[in-house]
């Protein structure tokens, strides 16, 4: 079982967050990351997604930007593996 804090963000909608989580984790996957990397990835598309107000989609640039604060809690929990 996986698990990682959620990024502290305002959400302004939860539209399509689930499906954010579910496309970016299994692109991670398709790119070959690892399990928790690619987790974190889908986890990070998700909390960018409830910054868009309504169904806009997420933005890229949020993705990454979440992405990279969350890559400390993977590291972290790759050493406990």
């Amino acid at each position: 079982m996986l698990r990682l804090a959620a990024p502290d963000v305002v959400a302004k909608s939860a539209v399509g967050a689930g499906d954010s989580f579910a496309a970016a984790m299994t692109l991670g996957l398709a790119q070959g990351r690892d399990s928790e990397d690619a987790f974190a990835y889908g986890m990070a598309a998700g909390a960018a997604a409830v910054l868009s107000a309504g169904t806009g989609l997420c933005r890229r640039e949020d993705v990454e930007r979440l992405y990279e604060g969350m890559r400390s809690q993977v590291r972290a929990i790759a050493t406990e593996s």
